[in-house]
């Protein structure tokens, strides 16, 4: 396949993505964490397995959203209700029903407390994604390759959160903290693949773009097998929840740096050698 088709194709996932948030954010609206939106948390440990149907079934009358994360000593039931709604009473249901764990711990939030997380965490995010533009237009001091590491930034944190959104992954505070550390982590191998193919005056572009691609898909592989042993063994759902968007975002981050990145820039070197 011609490298600038390549580079050409990931984009077409960067507008679906934005066409997919422009319409969540439209109609129902982001699935957003408590500690975003508000509401109450209950969660209890079991060293047998615990059965989310089961639980759903219980309180179905509550709306209850029920989450089961398995870690190395069990498994905990991770239990989201409306703030409105008596976290005791709750609670008395699911030991009448057999659930009779002595660890049940509860965490509130308001509403108007959740909407000011999310709008604080938003500003991080726009600003944390400001400042690496601009350090990156600071480093190469050339607005094509710059604009090339920004626009795989972007894709990745747009892509992520769209697909994290589409499999059910609430937008919570944990997973704001992985879309910050995706941030710096896609621009990490964009950098390299731009200094590599910019800054190394030996060797065909080819070959450059190459060398880069193995060091940096080494990186993506080991991180990614780090980030996979965390979901797995962990039963934190902070932790899971950042795992989880994290490995989302590597991923994304193979196609948005390695065929868009590398095609552009390829492109770039060309044009300007003629």
């Amino acid at each position: 396949m011609n490298y600038k088709l390549q580079a050409i194709l990931p984009l077409f996932g960067l507008a679906f993505a934005l066409i997919y948030l422009f319409y969540l954010v439209s109609t129902a609206g982001l699935n957003l964490g408590i500690d975003l939106k508000g509401g109450t948390q209950i969660s209890f440990e079991s060293k047998s397995a615990l059965d989310e149907k089961d639980i759903e079934s219980i309180l179905k009358s509550y709306e209850a959203d029920i989450r089961i994360a398995r870690g190395v000593t069990g498994y905990v039931a991770l239990i989201e209700i409306d703030s409105s709604i008596n976290s005791t009473e709750i609670i008395n249901i699911l030991k009448g029903s057999g659930y009779s764990s002595s660890e049940f711990s509860v965490s509130s939030l308001t509403p108007s407390l959740g909407v000011s997380f999310f709008q604080q965490a938003q500003l991080v995010l726009l600003f944390a994604f400001i400042f690496m533009a601009v350090t990156v237009f600071i480093i190469f001091r050339n607005p094509f390759p710059s604009f090339y590491v920004v626009l795989c930034g972007f894709a990745d944190i747009v892509e992520t959160l769209a697909i994290s959104q589409l499999l059910g992954i609430k937008l919570t505070l944990a997973t704001f903290a992985a879309l910050l550390l995706l941030i710096g982590y896609s621009v990490d191998t964009d950098i390299l693949l731009t200094s590599r193919v910019l800054k190394t005056a030996e060797g065909e572009l080819k070959t450059k773009i190459r060398g880069a691609m193995k060091t940096g898909l080494t990186m993506i592989g080991a991180t990614a097998v780090a980030l996979s042993a965390l979901f797995i063994i962990s039963a934190s759902s902070v932790i899971t929840q950042i795992a989880s968007v994290l490995l989302i975002g590597i991923i994304l981050d193979i196609f948005n740096t390695w065929l868009t990145n590398a095609g552009l820039l390829r492109w770039y070197v060309e044009r300007r050698q003629k």
